[in-house]
Order: structure tokens, then C-alpha cells, then sequence
């Protein structure tokens, strides 16, 4: 190995410090999200942060840091989704004042109660949902979403699309059944 590519214990200590400091809103908006309960979500981070620590030696500094810490919350959500059971609370959209959510989603959650957006978004498929995820509660742009879940981007707009077209229509024709 060479000394320069190596950190010193006090640098990775820096780095990772500031790698929390610069994602710990969006990442925390993502456990949220998957997990529907701000207590598991902050659970969720802390084992975020906990493992970028004990494999920061081994991650590759070339690589993107935010998709390295989204790829490690989407494991660490899972394996305490499935260790808990999916929760179903109002939590599971963020308030618009966390400023997280896109235009579509504000207005999908203006139109509709977030009772019915959450249901709906459930329904999904795991992929899909989990892109939607990724593109507005964990703020990452579609290249940056296709490039962790080994994509293309072009797919994932396709996808962001459809599932966005399909939650409107869902939520639009939901609420003509709900009015006499």
C-alpha cells in the first residue's frame, strides 16, 4: 500500500465527520421514509454511521461518498424493516418545510391526504418505490439513482415517470369514488 493513498486514523476520523455532517438530513429523510418512524430512522443512521466507520478503511475515495452512505441505509433499512415489521405512521412523507419532497410529490400531497399517498406508495414495487425513494426523500438525482441500483438513467426517468403518472391517476380516480 501506498502512504499517500492511505489515511491517517485522525484524517478518516475528519472525513467521516464531515461526510456526516453533509448527509445526515437526507439520509435521515431516507430511513424515515423506509422505515416510518423517526426513532427506528435515527436507529437506522446511527448503524449508517457506525458502518461507514468500520469499513471507511476499505472504501474507495474515487467513488461517490453519497451513494456509498445511500448504499449502506438501504441495507441497514432493510435489515430493520424486516427485524421490526413495517411501521404505517403519517411520518412515512416528511413535512414539506423539511424542504425533501419535489414539486410532483407537494402537489400529490396537497391534492390528496397523506394517509392515501403513503398507502399508495406502498403498493408499489420494491424497485420502484425504492427509486422514488431515492430521487426525493434521499435527494438524489435520477444518474445517481441508476448508478446504484445498475441502471440506466434513462430507466429510471421512465420508471420516476410512470410511477408518478400511475400515483395520480390512482390518487385522482381514489378521490372521485370518495365524492357522491
Amino acid at each position: 500500500m501506498h502512504g499517500g493513498n492511505r489515511l491517517t486514523q485522525a484524517d478518516a476520523k475528519a472525513e467521516l465527520s464531515k461526510l456526516a455532517v453533509l448527509h445526515h438530513g437526507p439520509l435521515f429523510g431516507y430511513c424515515r421514509r423506509r422505515l416510518g418512524s423517526e426513532s427506528l430512522a435515527e436507529d437506522a443512521l446511527q448503524e449508517v454511521f457506525l458502518r461507514a466507520h468500520k469499513y471507511f478503511a476499505s472504501y474507495d475515495r474515487s467513488r461517490d461518498a453519497r451513494k456509498w452512505l445511500f448504499g449502506i441505509a438501504h441495507n441497514v433499512c432493510v435489515e430493520v424493516a424486516r427485524h421490526h415489521g413495517r411501521l404505517t405512521t403519517s411520518d412515512d412523507l416528511p413535512d414539506p418545510a423539511d424542504n425533501i419532497t419535489s414539486a410532483a410529490l407537494e402537489r400529490l400531497a396537497r391534492q390528496e391526504s397523506i394517509e392515501q399517498v403513503r398507502r399508495e406508495l406502498e403498493k408499489l414495487p420494491d424497485r420502484t418505490r425504492r427509486i422514488l425513494e431515492l430521487r426525493f426523500f434521499g435527494q438524489m438525482s435520477s444518474a445517481e439513482v441508476a448508478k446504484l441500483e445498475g441502471m440506466q438513467e434513462t430507466a429510471v426517468r421512465v420508471a420516476l415517470h410512470r410511477a408518478l403518472e400511475g400515483l395520480r391517476h390512482k390518487l385522482a380516480h381514489g378521490a372521485t369514488e370518495l365524492t357522491p
